[in-house]
C-alpha cells in the first residue's frame, strides 16, 4: 500500500503539512472517555502475564474424568482480521471461532503444557471464542489469551452476562454438543452465577462478607425522570439527592439524578422511589454503568464511621476499614472495573510519547503562525496527559487487587523495561514545561527510580534486557533502547538538579557502541544477543535513527565542560556521515539502511533530517552544508512520499521484534498507515526543517 502521489504534500510547506497531520489527529483522537464494565473475580480471569486462567480442576473439582467443559468469550473486532492467540493445554482442548473448528491442542503442548500459538480468523463484528476442555487424569483446562505478556486485548462474556470482561464456563457435559453455535451453548448452565436482581433489598453483607454489622457503606444509584415529577423516596438509609440531604419526598425536576445512601452494613438497603402523581415505581439505574445494566448500585466500604463529605467519583480508589478499594457492585466479588477503550486517548506507551513529542513541539512552532491550532494541540495534551497521571493510583490498585492485568496503565504496572516507561516519561517532563499538569511528579519518581534502580545493566552499566514478560527479547541489548532511557535521562537531570543522570546517559553510548557499533559502515547493528554472543549485524531504519535523534538530545543539553562531550560529539559526526551517504534520490533512507532494494521508510527519514537541524543549528559539524541539504532533501521526500493532503502519515514501519537476516525487515516488517511510531516523529522533523530557516 503507498499514497497516491496526486494527494501528497510535495508543494506543501512545512508547516502547511504538519497542520493537516495534527488537525487529523485532533479529529479522531482528541477525546476520549473510560468505559466501566462489571467484574468477577470468581470466573476465568486474566492473570499477572495478562492471559487467562482456567484450570478446571479447581473451578470444577467434582467433575468426573471424560468429562467437558465449555469455556465461552466474545471479541469484538473493528474489521475483519487475525487475532494471534496463544494456548498453554492441561488437556485436550479445541478452539471454535462462530462456531467453526479453528484450533486445538496436540499432545506435546498437552504433556509439557508448552505454549501454541495460532491465528484465529475474526469477522467484524461480535465474534464468539470457544473453547472444549476435556477432563483426563493428565489435566482439565488451560490458559490462552495474549501470545506475548502486556498486550491488553481481552475477551467479554456472552449476552447471558451484563457486558462483564472475562469467560464463562460450563457445568461439566458427559458428552459432546452436536454444534457449539450460541443457540445450543445458551441451553448448557453456566459459571459463574450472577447475583439475584430481581431481590427487592441490597444485601450488604453479601458484598462486604467479613465487615461488621455496624461499619457503613455508601451506597450511590440513580434515576431519570421526564418532567417535575413529585417523588415519593422511601428507604432505611439516610440519603442525599445530587450531594444535598433530604427527606422522604421531594419535587424533581427532569433529567437524571444521583442517590447516595448511608446505611450500616448489617441492615442492607431498601430503597423505593414512587412516582406520586402516576402512583407507580420509578426504576434505578446504575451512575456508570447505566440504564442498560442490570446493576443499580455502586458501593463504597466498608466505614469505621459514617463518612462525610465522601466523593462520589470514578476514577480514583479510597480508604476504607481494609485499607485503599473501589467500587463494588450487588453480590459476592464483583466490583466496578475501568478500561480504556480508546483508541490512543489516555494511553502510555512509547509510540504514543513520540507523537505527544512531536506535537508538543508542534504547538510551539505554531504559536505564531496559527494561535488557534496552538491552543487546541495544548488543550489535547493537558487532556491526554492529565488522564494518564489521574488513573495511575487506580490501575495500581486495579492490578493489586483483581489479579494483575489491568486494562488501564497496563505497561506501568507491570513495568519490566526501558519501552514501559522511558520514552512517554521523558515526554511527560517535556510537556510539563508549559503545560499545568497535576500530580505528575508521582509518575517521574516511579520512572526514575525504575530506570536508576530497577531497569536491568551490564557490568558496565549499560541497559540490556532481561527479566521480561515478553521471552523472545531475553538476554538482549536493542538500539532502540537508547531513546527508550537516554531523552529521559536528560530531562530527569534537569528536573532533579542531578548532573549523575546525564553521566548515566552518556555511559549508555559507549556502552552500546561497545556491542552494536558497525565500525566500517559508521551503522548501528539493531540488537546483540548475548545468548549467542553476536550482533545482527542488520542497520535497522529506525533503529539507527533512534541512536541518533537520542545522541542529539543529549548532546543539546550536555555542558562543554563535560569529559565524556569530545568523544560524543565524534561518535554523532561518525554516525551522521555514515547515514547520509545512504540517502536516496527522493531524499528518503531505507528499511534496511544498507539494502536499497528495501522499502523507504519514513519515521527514520524524519529522525535523521531531526539530528542534522539540531547539528547544523548548534554547529557540531565541521562542514553542515552537506547535512543541511540532507535536511532539506529528508523533508521534502517527506512530503512527497509520506504526508497526504487528508493528514495521512504513510511508509512507518510497525514496532518490531529482531532477526539476523535482513529479509525480515524487508519482507515482514511493512509499513503502516498513521503508525504512532512515525507521527511525532515526522512533526518534529517538520519542526526542525522550519527552524533551520
Amino acid at each position: 500500500m503507498s499514497m497516491d502521489s496526486a494527494k501528497s504534500m510535495a508543494n506543501a510547506s512545512e508547516f502547511q503539512s504538519a497542520k493537516a497531520i495534527v488537525e487529523r489527529y485532533l479529529s479522531l483522537h482528541a477525546e476520549g472517555s473510560y468505559t466501566y464494565r462489571p467484574f468477577m473475580k470468581k470466573g476465568i480471569c486474566r492473570g499477572s502475564d495478562y492471559r487467562y486462567h482456567a484450570d478446571m480442576h479447581q473451578l470444577l473439582p467434582s467433575a468426573r474424568l471424560g468429562t467437558f467443559s465449555y469455556l465461552w468469550g466474545t471479541y469484538e473486532a473493528a474489521d475483519r482480521m487475525s487475532l494471534r492467540f496463544a494456548l498453554i493445554p492441561y488437556g485436550p482442548v479445541k478452539i471454535y471461532v462462530n462456531g467453526v473448528h479453528e484450533a486445538g491442542s496436540d499432545i506435546f503442548s498437552e504433556r509439557y503444557r508448552s505454549k501454541q500459538i495460532f491465528d484465529l480468523p475474526m469477522q467484524k463484528g461480535t465474534n464468539d471464542l470457544v473453547l472444549v476442555c476435556e477432563n483426563t487424569s493428565g489435566g482439565f483446562g488451560c490458559e490462552f489469551g495474549t501470545w506475548v505478556g502486556k498486550l491488553d486485548y481481552y475477551f467479554l462474556m456472552p449476552s447471558l452476562y451484563p457486558a462483564m470482561e472475562g469467560v464463562c464456563y460450563s457445568e461439566p457435559q458427559q458428552a459432546l454438543l452436536e454444534t457449539v453455535h450460541p443457540e445450543a451453548l445458551k441451553n448448557l448452565t453456566w459459571l459463574p452465577g450472577l447475583p439475584d436482581f430481581s431481590a427487592a433489598r441490597l444485601d450488604l453483607t453479601e458484598v462486604f462478607p467479613h465487615a461488621a454489622d455496624d461499619e457503613w457503606a455508601v451506597v450511590v444509584t440513580s434515576f431519570s425522570v421526564a418532567k417535575d415529577t413529585w417523588c415519593k423516596l422511601s428507604c432505611n438509609a439516610e440519603l442525599a439527592l445530587d450531594g444535598q440531604s433530604m427527606g422522604g419526598s421531594v419535587e424533581v425536576k427532569s433529567g437524571t439524578h444521583t442517590l447516595t445512601l448511608f446505611a450500616k452494613i448489617g441492615e442492607g438497603v431498601d430503597l423505593h422511589i414512587t412516582d406520586a402523581k402516576k402512583d407507580c415505581s420509578i426504576s434505578l439505574m446504575h451512575p456508570v454503568l447505566g440504564s442498560e445494566s442490570a446493576y443499580h448500585y455502586a458501593i463504597a466500604g466498608p466505614f469505621a464511621v459514617r463518612p462525610e463529605g465522601f466523593p462520589v467519583e470514578f476514577t480514583k480508589p479510597f480508604s476504607t476499614s481494609n485499607g485503599l478499594d473501589f467500587w463494588r457492585l450487588e453480590g459476592s466479588d464483583t466490583f466496578l472495573r475501568m478500561y480504556n477503550d480508546n483508541t490512543l486517548f489516555g494511553h502510555w506507551n512509547y509510540p504514543l510519547g513520540v507523537t505527544l513529542y512531536g506535537l508538543v513541539e508542534t504547538e510551539r512552532m505554531l504559536r505564531d503562525l496559527d494561535p488557534e491550532l496552538s491552543v487546541q494541540i495544548h488543550a489535547y495534551l493537558k487532556r491526554h496527559i492529565q488522564a494518564s497521571i489521574d488513573t495511575y493510583d487506580y490501575a495500581m490498585w486495579d492490578k493489586d487487587t483483581l489479579g494483575g492485568a489491568t486494562a488501564v496503565h497496563h505497561l506501568m504496572t507491570s513495568l519490566d523495561s526501558l519501552d514501559d516507561c522511558g520514552s512517554f516519561g521523558s515526554t511527560l517532563l517535556e510537556i510539563a514545561k508549559d503545560h499545568e499538569l497535576s500530580g505528575y511528579e508521582k509518575l517521574v519518581a516511579v520512572v526514575g527510580d525504575y530506570i536508576g534502580k530497577t531497569q536491568p545493566r551490564l557490568a558496565d552499566g549499560t541497559f540490556f534486557r532481561t527479566g521480561l514478560m515478553h521471552e523472545f527479547h531475553e538476554n538482549t541489548l536493542w538500539v532502540d533502547d537508547l531513546y527508550m532511557s537516554v531523552p529521559f535521562l536528560c530531562r530527569y537531570a534537569h528536573y532533579s538538579g542531578s548532573s549523575e543522570h546525564l553521566d548515566d546517559a552518556a555511559r549508555q553510548f559507549f556502552g552500546f557502541a561497545k556491542y552494536l557499533y558497525m565500525q566500517d559502515e559508521n551503522l548501528m547493528s539493531h540488537v546483540y544477543d548475548f545468548d549467542r554472543n553476536i550482533a545482527t549485524g542488520i542497520p535497522w531504519g529506525r533503529g539507527n535513527g533512534w541512536a541518533l535523534f537520542s545522541l542529539s538530545e543529549l548532546l543539546m543539553v550536555l555542558p562543554q565542560s563535560h569529559p565524556k562531550r569530545q568523544a560524543l560529539m565524534d561518535l554523532f559526526r561518525n554516525l551522521s556521515s555514515g547515514y547520509l551517504k545512504l540517502q536516496d534520490e527522493m531524499g528518503m533512507f531505507h528499511q534496511v539502511l544498507n539494502m536499497k532494494e528495501s522499502y523507504q521508510e519514513s519515521s527514520c527519514t524524519a529522525m535523521f533530517a531531526c539530528a542534522f537541524s539540531r547539528g547544523i543549528r548548534n554547529g557540531w559539524y565541521h562542514d553542515p552544508s552537506p547535512y543541511r541539504q540532507g535536511c532539506i532533501r529528508a523533508c521534502e521526500g517527506l512530503k512527497k512520499m509520506a504526508i497526504d493532503v487528508d493528514g495521512h502519515v504513510w511508509g512507518v514501519c510497525r514496532g518490531s521484534e529482531f532477526s539476523c537476516s535482513k529479509h525480515y525487515y524487508a519482507e515482514q516488517l511493512l509499513p503502516r498507515l498513521d503508525d504512532t511510531h512515525g507521527i511525532g516523529i515526522i512533526l518534529l522533523a517538520l519542526c526542525e526543517r522550519m527552524k533551520l530557516d
